[in-house]
């Protein structure tokens, strides 16, 4: 069965997340009232990685927006813009509206120092990092 690109919010998520921007476009970035707010769905046809988070997947806009987005359109590369231009508490609440946990860290096994410090300073001359405080 093949996978849709929209996923399921619920009207309180829907509220939850108007206010997590503060009834604000994320497009045109004036204030707005509440019902005047949409929820915009980015197709993730083209960004596997959006699979993982979905607060990269939606937009806070406008109605006027909403509809330049789908009449103009705007491409997916600048929607995806905007939503990296999210301030981190924004994102971070959006992310626990949403559900969104990221998995936790796991460090390596195997750690070559060698290689790291050749990956990281083989690319400049010596001498081009400032080594003084």
């Amino acid at each position: 069965m093949p996978e849709t690109d929209s996923m399921k919010i619920t009207p309180a998520q829907e509220q939850k997340l108007r206010i997590a921007v503060e009834y604000t476009c994320e497009l045109c970035h004036e204030y707005h009232p509440e019902y005047c707010l949409e929820i915009h769905q980015i197709s993730r046809s083209l960004y596997k990685e959006m699979k993982r988070d979905p607060s990269t997947r939606i937009l806070i806009v406008c109605q006027l927006c909403h509809d330049h987005i789908h009449n103009l359109p705007v491409p997916t590369g600048k929607q995806r813009t905007l939503v990296k231009k999210r301030s981190f508490f924004i994102r971070q609440d959006m992310r626990r509206i949403l559900g969104y946990r990221p998995r936790p860290y796991q460090a390596p096994d195997d750690i070559n120092i060698p290689l790291i410090y050749e990956e990281y300073f083989g690319r400049c001359t010596p001498g081009s990092y400032r080594l003084s405080g």
